[in-house]
């Protein structure tokens, strides 16, 4: 049995003026629904920017919708300071 490399986030595999971070880093107890904690909830469509760590095919154009870092994440805006 091979084993595989550890997933290794990129914060900047995220749209413009988002960075990814981890699902498991954030607190979801009080959420309930962990799209509640992504600050781009408002204008995901599905086809973009995906959150998931699992690949899918679209069924709008046969596309493979994936993360190139295979991690589970939410989007947050970034600071202004950054």
């Amino acid at each position: 049995m091979q084993k595989q490399a550890p997933k290794v986030l990129d914060p900047n595999e995220a749209p413009e003026g988002f960075i990814a971070v981890l699902k498991s880093d954030i607190a979801t107890d009080s959420l309930g629904n962990i799209c509640r904690a992504c600050d781009w909830r408002s204008a995901c469509n599905g086809l973009e920017h995906r959150c998931m760590s699992y690949t899918v095919i679209s069924n709008y154009d046969g596309r493979e919708l994936k993360r190139l870092d295979g991690c589970s994440v939410v989007f947050k805006r970034r600071s202004s300071d950054a």
